[in-house]
């Protein structure tokens, strides 16, 4: 595996998590960055540039710094207000 390549591919990943989070904290809708960023990820699997683990850290991380709280924690919240 080329380290430059994987960081190219992290840094780019972490792009589509804050155009994914701060699409979706501006009440707009995300679906085509979502399924952009799922094939991102299925390819970046593929050619062992990222584990599902690393994928799961950065998606949190991104999280964190655009909504101010985790996953778990904003997730019933936002259920809660599309009621």
């Amino acid at each position: 595996m080329n380290f430059e390549q994987r960081e190219l591919f992290l840094i780019t990943l972490k792009q589509q998590f804050i155009d994914i989070f701060t699409t979706s904290k501006a009440g707009k809708d995300n679906t085509e960055l979502r399924l952009r960023t799922q094939g991102f990820i299925h390819a970046g699997e593929l050619l062992e540039l990222c584990s599902r683990a690393e994928v799961q850290q950065l998606m949190e991380q991104v999280h964190q710094d655009v909504f101010g709280v985790s996953i778990a924690e904003r997730k019933p919240k936002e259920q809660t207000r599309r009621q």
